[in-house]
């Protein structure tokens, strides 16, 4: 099930992003998302296993964050999780942006099986835990009316 997310949710996804960030973003920092943000969860079973938080900005959106826990990845949930997020996006957004590391081969086969291509390259962007920084690929999706009908009720 892909539902907004709440407040109670915030503990599980702190844990989350622990698990597959080596800078990840503190509770305080996912509560205060949910005021301006797009924040959707995924849950299996009745528990949350993956979050998306989208920024809207004016007719484009910034993909922020996103992440499965690592038992749940690679069983398409990613992928669900981020066309049902942004098909909540309201007004239809013209584009979409999100930065990912180089390294992160999984995610970029998911943004690209969900339309997104490289635009750019942000070098040295991303701190690692030894010190040194990798690449940011920059990169996006235009979005067409058909692609928010998938999820509409």
């Amino acid at each position: 099930m892909i539902r907004l997310m709440q407040k109670a949710d915030v503990n599980r996804i702190t844990q989350i992003e622990q698990l597959v960030q080596s800078h990840p973003w503190t509770a305080k920092q996912f509560e205060e998302s949910m005021d301006s943000y797009i924040c959707t969860v995924i849950e299996q079973q009745g528990q949350v296993v993956g979050f998306c938080i989208l920024q809207p900005v004016l007719d484009e959106a910034n993909l922020l964050l996103m992440a499965i826990h690592p038992s749940q990845q690679g069983k398409g949930l990613g992928f669900q999780l981020l066309e049902a997020s942004i098909a909540q996006l309201k007004n239809n957004p013209l584009q979409i942006f999100l930065e990912v590391r180089e390294s992160n081969q999984a995610a970029i086969a998911l943004y690209e099986k969900a339309g997104f291509h490289q635009i750019d390259l942000r070098k040295n962007y991303y701190p690692k835990p030894d010190g040194s920084r990798e690449h940011a690929i920059i990169m996006v999706k235009s979005c067409s009316d058909d692609f928010s009908q998938l999820f509409k009720s």
